[in-house]
């Protein structure tokens, strides 16, 4: 049975392939071509940064009264930023560690 799965298995990630590899292929490789080009540390240090700037401007760049508008308290746990703050981290942990 698990044999048979691993069949299947590879035999869509084949048929897959076939169909969407050529086009992303095409629009792809040259992006990967520029990127492979930088040191990856550095790479991963700019991604970082990145998310770090987004998170700095979602919680100083927006106002409160502009992302909170039906908020139903003006308590802490319903500020959006923190929540958008809080699911940019999960994504940081990978550019950081992974």
């Amino acid at each position: 049975m698990g044999e048979l799965l691993t069949q299947l298995i590879g035999a869509i990630a084949g048929a897959i392939d076939a169909v969407f590899g050529p086009p992303l292929r095409a629009v792809f490789h040259p992006i990967d071509a520029f990127v492979g080009q930088f040191y990856m540390p550095t790479a991963r240090i700019v991604a970082v940064a990145f998310f770090a700037a987004t998170a700095v401007w979602v919680f100083v760049g927006l106002k409160e009264a502009y992302v909170n508008l039906e908020a139903p308290a003006k308590k802490l746990r319903y500020d959006l930023r923190l929540w958008t703050i809080a699911a940019m981290l999960p994504h940081l942990v990978v550019y950081l560690f992974l």
